[in-house]
């Protein structure tokens, strides 16, 4: 049906008249009222009764018409058809105001589908046609509030809504200041700022209840269900989500419904009433929730299904429900395995109760037939005897079931289930008995840490079954090489230990033997290749015990990833200059860490031993997600303190592992080279103690400049230098070309303790300047985006003006030329070349 409309509206705008239809005026307004005072579906029935008189209509009233068809679609769950029928609305001209409308409600529908690229893209498109709809940029600054609370940034959420709220309170429009109310509860709320929500959700009620916006007065009395679930005030809570869920499903909002459905379920849970409606109400949402893959969701329905079984006395149940919640919660390839765990170890608990319970049953029938065989022993001798053997030969035979039993579940005790080779535990308890025999015997021992390459993009490409099944079939072929003669186990994930009485030439004779067994695996279609790297370390007296002999069988193996994988790496081999060793690397992470960190460096950061961080909070926050073991050097600034301690301090926390023979990779902001002591400090260190140090280049500010800007920094050359080195030095400008100064704000602070501007020292920095540029001259203060959402400062003020300006400490400023360029006067061209006259 979405199909066919859309190609009568085509066909209509073709045929569309000059001017508006104002007898289908009030039809057409009476139709966006419905869209948000009464269920989607009245509105609709409205739209499909007007399909065919479209062609009475102008381009401006079948957009507005359009845009009420593709908000009911979002409202009815059907996201997927609403963002691409946005899509192909926005195509069209239109009216700003209309523009940013619809760029608004596209995005939050987006967002709602988790379509994270095209809503961000859509709010950035919304904010550029807000100079052209003034009165439309509460609704742009509530979306992008909305947006910035789903991705976690409450802080921004909080003080977006709340410029939001300031330009529509005291107007007219009160569906403005209702939706304005709502994205300010949600970031008080997501904040945890309870007090505050609740207060907020209770205003915004009442503006949406006057403003007749139904869809968001229940949304406001679901806040407030919510807000008293969370403070533990049931029976208030249960009211309130009764009446939000009454008016979503009266609006035909079936995700705010569930919403709605969730808190009732809660409150039914700790009043401790109704379980059953709140086990119905749960389990419906589970099923609505992971049909749309809302996995925050799904877990927060399994948390109270678990609360619901605890209450209901049920332990197994909610142990089941804690469960999978967890794995709801947790990345996405840790899910699957994480249930098998947990199905198996309920069902092995089970099993050993029920054997312990038989075997009890059993003791106890025993003994009762032994008591009766006593009384009537001399009655009932032989019927006794009988009774006596029948009873042994049954305990015999539980016995037996009991000893079976008993040896399989210590047999998959002692086994990982994937591979069937030893586990962990007991590969290192073995392996002591074996390496304590070889010392005493006087026999070569080695220890083999092997691993499958680039085993996690194994698991992206083609699946878990895909990694499952490669392991499985390494276990298989390591088990055949080995063939009794040591001891292999799974050390866990992808990573494999062998320990034998042999030396590393034999081991590594053995591992040339796995590797010719090793083949590609077949799994649902797909064939998956794969190598693996392996460390080999013999024991000698350095060792000393087996955990060092195997640690050092682990640094080969991190050797053989260093120098290109799918190799064997001996501990007795001395290091080259690419497979492993001590040394120093230093990255840049450009301006925006997810656009311009290079596949190199990104490498270079997940195979450090130690990993420095001085970049921006959001680049540490990235670098961290790959690395939590990542130091933030930002921890050695502090206000007044002088920077140049600070640098001897960074310095001499990322010498210390660089000495002490570890692989370390220092991360900074921007290109490292550029404006920065310590990278070039460091390296110069490294190099003069002997030590292998190398810098990788980054994006800097000054490339994000010329590109923002529009700059060629051939066509007129460019004079870059640091503000404060251009006072005290007293250079002098080349007018003729580009003045780059940088970290204008901290001019003439010659402590080197400032963070701050100061106008005394802008002020000083303006008066040289004037020596050679009039005072009105034109210069820009220039600031690189740092995420994707923002965009560059690019502020344009006269030269006199600087001092009241506003700075970061990272702020340059760029000075245009002054004038054309001049040729020398006795110049002249010869032969295509520049000769003095």
């Amino acid at each position: 049906m979405g199909r066919r409309w859309s190609v009568l509206l085509l066909l209509a705008l073709l045929a569309a008249p000059a001017t508006g239809n104002e007898a289908l005026e009030p039809e057409l307004r009476e139709i966006e009222r419905l869209n948000f005072a009464e269920h989607w579906r009245e509105s609709d029935e409205r739209i499909q009764a007007l399909a065919d008189r479209l062609d009475e209509l102008t381009p401006t009233q079948r957009q507005r018409l359009e845009y009420v068809r593709l908000r009911n679609l979002g409202i009815a769950g059907r996201l997927e058809e609403a963002v691409e029928g946005f899509a192909e609305l926005l195509r069209e001209e239109m009216p700003p105001s209309l523009k940013v409308k619809a760029f608004a409600t596209g995005s939050s529908v987006a967002a709602n589908l988790e379509d994270w690229t095209t809503a961000f893209t859509w709010l950035g498109e919304a904010l550029a046609y807000v100079t052209e709809a003034p009165d439309d940029a509460a609704r742009v600054l509530g979306m992008a509030s909305y947006l910035h609370s789903l991705v976690g940034e409450t802080g921004k959420a909080r003080e977006l809504a709340l410029r939001g709220l300031a330009m529509v309170e005291g107007g007219d429009d009160r569906r403005a200041v209702c939706h304005a109310l709502s994205d300010l509860a949600l970031a008080e709320e997501l904040a945890e700022n309870h007090a505050e929500s609740g207060r907020i959700r209770r205003r915004q009620m009442e503006a949406c209840d006057a403003a007749g916006d139904r869809i968001y007065a229940a949304n406001a009395r679901y806040g407030v269900g919510k807000m008293l679930a969370a403070q533990g005030k049931t029976d208030e809570a249960l009211s309130w989500a009764m009446q939000s869920l009454a008016e979503f499903e009266a609006a035909g909002f079936e995700a705010g419904a569930w919403s709605a459905r969730l808190v009732l379920a809660e409150c039914l849970i700790a009043s401790g009433r109704e379980f059953d409606h709140a086990h119905d109400l749960l389990a419906g949402a589970l099923r609505y929730y992971r049909a749309r893959n809302s996995q925050m969701a799904v877990a927060e329905s399994e948390r109270k299904l678990a609360e619901l079984a605890e209450r209901r006395g049920d332990p197994v149940q909610a142990v089941r429900h804690l469960k999978a919640a967890a794995a709801a919660s947790e990345a996405a390839e840790r899910a699957a395995r994480e249930r098998q765990l947990a199905y198996l170890q309920v069902e092995f608990d089970t099993r050993v109760k029920e054997q312990q319970i038989a075997l009890l049953e059993a003791e106890k029938e025993l003994a009762a037939l032994q008591v009766t065989a006593t009384r009537r022993w001399q009655w009932l001798l032989a019927a006794g005897l009988v009774a006596l053997l029948a009873t042994a030969l049954l305990l015999v035979l539980l016995l037996r079931r009991s000893f079976q039993e008993r040896r399989r579940y210590r047999l998959e005790s002692q086994h990982d289930s994937l591979t069937g080779l030893l586990n962990y535990q007991q590969v290192r308890q073995r392996g002591q008995e074996a390496f304590e025999r070889a010392r005493r015997l006087g026999r070569p021992f080695s220890a083999i840490v092997l691993d499958i390459d680039w085993f996690k993009e194994v698991n992206d490409r083609y699946g878990h079954a895909a990694g499952d099944e490669a392991l499985r079939a390494l276990g298989g072929w390591i088990a055949d090489v080995v063939d009794g003669r040591g001891i292999a186990g799974r050390s866990g994930g992808d990573e494999f230990t062998i320990l034998l009485e042999a030396t590393e030439e034999e081991a590594g004779e053995l591992l040339d033997r796995l590797r010719a067994r090793i083949d590609a695996v077949n799994v649902f279609g797909q064939t998956v290749r794969f190598s693996i790297s392996a460390g080999v370390c013999q024991d000698s007296e350095a060792t000393g015990t087996l955990e060092h002999l195997v640690h050092e069988a682990d640094q080969s193996l991190y050797r053989a990833k260093y120098a290109g994988r799918d190799r064997t790496v001996r501990a007795s081999e001395p290091p080259s200059g690419r497979d492993g060793g001590g040394g120093l690397v230093v990255v840049g992470s450009g301006i925006e860490f997810g656009r311009h960190i290079s596949e190199r460096c990104l490498s270079e950061i997940r195979e450090a031993q130690v990993v420095f961080c001085l970049t921006d909070p959001f680049s540490l926050a990235m670098v961290q997600g790959l690395r939590p073991d990542a130091v933030n050097l930002g921890a050695y600034y502090a206000e007044g303190k002088d920077r140049r301690v600070t640098y001897r301090e960074i310095d001499e926390a990322i010498m210390a592992p660089v000495r002490a023979g570890k692989r370390v990779c220092a991360v900074f902001y921007g290109h490292p080279g550029v404006f920065a002591d310590v990278p070039h400090a460091v390296i110069r260190k490294a190099r003069a103690e002997g030590i292998r140090a190398r810098m990788e280049p980054g994006i800097s500010a000054e490339a994000c400049l010329y590109a923002d800007l529009g700059i060629d920094p051939g066509r007129r050359g460019v004079h870059s230098m640091e503000a404060t080195h251009f006072l005290y030095y007293g250079r002098v400008p080349d007018t003729a070309g580009l003045v780059l100064l940088w970290q204008v704000a901290l001019a003439g602070d010659l402590t080197c303790s400032r963070f701050h501007a100061d106008r005394e020292g802008l002020q000083a920095l303006v008066d040289r300047l004037l020596q050679w540029y009039p005072p009105g001259h034109e210069v820009i203060l220039y600031e690189a985006a740092r995420l994707p959402i923002e965009a560059p400062r690019i502020e344009r003020v006269a030269l006199r003006d600087l001092p009241d300006a506003h700075y970061e400490e990272y702020t340059t400023l760029v000075i245009p030329p002054l004038g054309d360029l001049q040729p020398l006067e006795d110049a002249d061209l010869a032969g295509g070349r520049v000769v003095a006259g």
